[in-house]
């Protein structure tokens, strides 16, 4: 059901989190209860209080009290394209930035393993040669913060075909 809820899209990473992967290393999502339950327990079944999450983003989290990502206002990052590497905007007021550094810091979003399988999904998109390579629908669906940088810094693919 939270899978559902969330079309399979990680609240964190903004990627797809395949439900039906078993556990041998593959992404799969895991309940981020955003009010750790450690701090209060009622918490702990609030249907508002769970987001679907990578697990490797869930496990690598402390108890702190987090923001959810759906109540913010403004969005935090910004995404380097070619090399997946995230950054807090630059546009953000001194409180909007100091959300987005503690939601960066305590979740460790900006580890490499994720730069890498960002910078992956945007060089799927680019190439369009690759056998993998994904269109505008597909990389919109299964990588949403992705599709978002790619039409904010302007570089959609044209996917008309021309005609003579």
């Amino acid at each position: 059901m939270l899978h559902r809820s969330y079309h399979d899209i990680c609240a964190y990473l903004g990627v797809y989190l395949d439900p039906d992967t078993d556990g041998s290393g593959n992404r799969e999502g895991s309940v981020e209860h955003f009010i750790p339950k450690a701090q209060n327990a009622w918490q702990a079944y609030e249907w508002r209080n769970y987001l679907l999450a990578d697990r490797r983003v869930n496990s690598s989290r402390g108890q702190e009290t987090l923001t959810c990502p759906y109540d913010l206002d403004f969005y935090p990052f910004e995404l380097m394209l070619d090399t997946g590497m995230i950054a807090v905007s630059e546009e953000l007021t001194m409180e909007q930035e100091d959300k987005a550094y503690e939601i960066l810091d305590a979740l460790s979003l900006d580890k490499e393993m994720y730069d890498i399988e960002r910078a992956e999904y945007y060089a799927r998109y680019k190439d369009r040669t690759r056998d993998d390579a994904l269109t505008n629908a597909q990389i919109a669906r299964y990588a949403p913060f992705i599709w978002y940088e790619i039409r904010r810094q302007g570089f959609v693919v044209n996917e008309k075909k021309r005609r003579k």
